[in-house]
């Protein structure tokens, strides 16, 4: 092969690899437009479907790009496409009418254009009410400027929230300064970021003292700062409280503060700190104090009053128990008709003065809530029937009729407190006496509703009296309520017993009602309901009788130290056949107790040397655990009675008390 041929060849394989690589460079090329062509069209159709308004001029101002929202936005009828090309220069101009400010649009948009500068949330306000937001952004390739980028957003609705956020906002800080609540917020750290002038005034600072300061080292005691970090802990928890907080403010003077707080978040709901409501309550804690101190007072008062109720009580009943029992013995003797008749007259006087006396210290007692009911079983009938044996007397002297009536219906065995019951119905019945000259009482028990567990009983006292005038049945159970000082003088009475008798019904969840005509008489009803106890239960005095037994040559120790009292109760003893020793007080009685033996003690509870409470206990601790101890005491108060109980007794019986009752006890411990 000649060198020409070889350098046609050679000449022929370098074209037809030129031939191969410009077609591989058309197939890049073809792909690279493509891929371009497909940029663009995926960025067009992301543009196009904005829900902004996207307006995207060349260095000439020339529209490259538009989108159907920013046509929308500016009422432009015409199609995003036929925009493209078309000369911006006076758009500003044309579009101003829109705007609240025109004249301050246009300038703004030449500011921008001229500057070059990113502008990020520029607000424009448009005379239709809406409010956009406009961004601008330069388009610079190599260092050069080839046009810019605008997007409007409507954000009309977002800026009335806001808008509304800051009137509400406002209104509530004005609402809480008309209400004089301090408004304080402070950071994560604690540190005041805001204060209202509410809150300045209560704290004596002006808001540049207290600014970026932390709140609990300005106002809060070092014994109360864990408690407002703890309290700020929970508000960062997301818990809403309020507590109380003694402060200290600028001059020095202790305050108390009701603070309420919660965590305060940005609009994106960060926590950025917590916000407190602080409420001036100085005042209302010295009132709190000083209420305090006054129900101290009174109870400290209370408690007086019950002292001296008690000592009172032990005072006038030791006496008493003298008069009554010396005078109950001394009738048991020969007397002529009129030692006979002055001593009953002795007798019933000293009664009357112990029912006065019994009604003050009740009435005590229910004022103080210390007054209890017994729930044991009893017969209602055999009641009534006893309590009407004991005034039927009464009435014969008066020359009264007295008419009784049981409905057969009532259980005989019902639970309740007899003794209380009793007591209501003596003091109805003896008011019937007192205030009746002429006629007749009657008492009616009848049953009104009745079921296997409980029967409801309707209890009346009648009588002809003299009555009560309708004004002051209004206020008949007021407490030391008479009618008027003529009754007092005439009938005498505390004008406690009808209290008594309401709220001793109360007790019982009873009702009681009365019906009176002045000069023709007076109707008072009762009714309570009582559970129905075993026909195998013994009623109490059932109980009572079976304790009535031999008790001769039973021994017993009597503690007292007045002489009468021992009297008194040795001679009621002895005629049982009573083996009784005497001591003067517990200290004598305990050497006796150690030295000899004894079934019973009777003991009193006021002694000098030592007391009843103090001996007892030794009693308990030392000499005998099991020996029965009851109390004799002149004392009638329920607390009296539980320190009885809490010392080691087992019973107690008050002072002046009926022989056939002492007895009774007595037999219910040692038979």
């Amino acid at each position: 092969m000649t060198r020409e041929q070889e350098l046609l060849e050679q000449l022929e394989t370098e074209r037809a690899a030129r031939l191969e690589a410009e077609k591989k460079l058309e197939v890049v090329i073809e792909s690279k437009a493509s891929e371009l062509s497909s940029s663009a069209m995926r960025l067009s159709y992301l543009i196009a479907n904005m829900l902004e308004g996207v307006l995207v001029e060349d260095e000439n101002r020339k529209i490259i790009l538009v989108n159907q929202e920013f046509c929308t936005m500016f009422a432009i009828p015409v199609l995003p496409d036929l925009l493209v090309g078309a000369d911006c220069t006076e758009s500003a101009e044309q579009s101003k009418h829109f705007f609240s400010d025109p004249e301050s649009f246009v300038r703004g948009i030449e500011i921008i254009l001229k500057n070059r500068v990113k502008v990020i949330g520029d607000i424009l306000l448009l005379l239709d009410g809406r409010t956009f937001s406009r961004d601008y952004v330069p388009i610079i390739i190599d260092s050069a400027y080839r046009g810019h980028f605008w997007k409007y957003s409507d954000i009309t609705v977002q800026q009335k929230y806001e808008d509304a956020l800051i009137r509400s906002e406002e209104k509530y800080r004005l609402l809480i300064e008309n209400m004089n609540l301090g408004l304080l917020e402070v950071d994560l750290k604690g540190k005041i970021r805001y204060a209202n002038q509410s809150f300045c005034i209560m704290s004596g600072f002006e808001r540049e003292e207290i600014y970026g300061k932390i709140a609990e080292n300005i106002f809060t005691e070092a014994k109360n700062r864990k408690l407002v970090r703890n309290k700020t802990e929970s508000r960062n928890k997301g818990m809403v409280d309020a507590y109380e907080l003694e402060i200290t403010n600028k001059q020095g003077l202790k305050k108390w503060w009701m603070i309420s707080g919660a965590a305060l978040h940005d609009k994106d709901g960060n926590q950025i700190g917590s916000t407190g409501i602080h409420l001036d309550i100085t005042e209302q804690k010295q009132l709190e104090f000083t209420l305090r101190h006054a129900k101290q007072l009174a109870e400290n008062t209370a408690k007086a009053k019950e002292i001296f109720l008690a000592n009172m009580s032990h005072e006038i009943r030791t006496p008493m128990n003298a008069i009554l029992g010396l005078g109950k013995l001394v009738l048991n003797t020969d007397l002529t008709t009129y030692q006979r008749s002055f001593l009953e007259s002795i007798n019933t006087a000293a009664e009357n003065l112990l029912i006065v006396i019994n009604d003050i210290l009740d009435f005590s007692k229910i004022e103080s809530g210390k007054l209890s009911l017994e729930s044991i079983s009893f017969n209602m009938p055999k009641l009534l029937n006893q309590i009407c044996k004991m005034l039927v007397l009464q009435t014969e002297e008066k020359g009264l009729q007295f008419n009784v009536h049981i409905d057969t219906k009532i259980s005989p065995v019902l639970v309740g407190d007899p003794y209380r019951i009793n007591q209501i119905l003596l003091n109805l019945l003896s008011n019937s006496i007192k205030f009746t000259e002429k006629g007749s009482i009657s008492v009616d028990c009848r049953l009104v509703e009745s079921n296997d567990l409980n029967q409801c009983l309707e209890i009346t006292v009648t009588d002809t009296g003299t009555g009560i005038e309708k004004e002051y049945q209004k206020k008949i159970f007021e407490k030391f309520s008479q009618e008027n000082v003529s009754v007092a003088r005439k009938y005498g009475g505390t004008g406690l017993g009808v209290a008594i008798t309401k709220q001793l019904i109360d007790l019982m969840d009873g009702k009681i009602t009365i019906e009176s005509e002045k000069n023709v008489g007076t109707k008072v009803t009762i009714l309570i309901t009582l559970p129905i106890g075993l026909l195998s239960e013994e009623s109490v005095d059932g109980k009572e009788n079976n304790f009535m037994k031999n008790l001769k040559a039973k021994r017993i120790l009597l503690v007292d130290d007045n002489k009468i009292n021992r009297l008194i109760a040795k001679t009621i003893l002895s005629k049982e056949g009573i083996i009784v020793t005497e001591a003067g007080n517990g200290e004598i009685a305990i050497e006796m107790l150690r030295t000899l033996s004894f079934d019973l003690v009777l003991m009193d509870i006021q002694m000098p040397v030592m007391d009843g409470l103090t001996a007892t206990k030794l009693i308990r601790s030392e000499i005998n655990e099991s020996i029965p101890v009851i109390a004799l005491t002149a004392h009638a108060l329920k607390s009296e009675m539980d320190n009885c109980f809490e010392a080691g007794m087992n019973d107690f019986l008050s002072k002046p008390f009926e022989a056939e009752k002492l007895i009774a006890m007595i037999a219910k411990y040692i038979c």
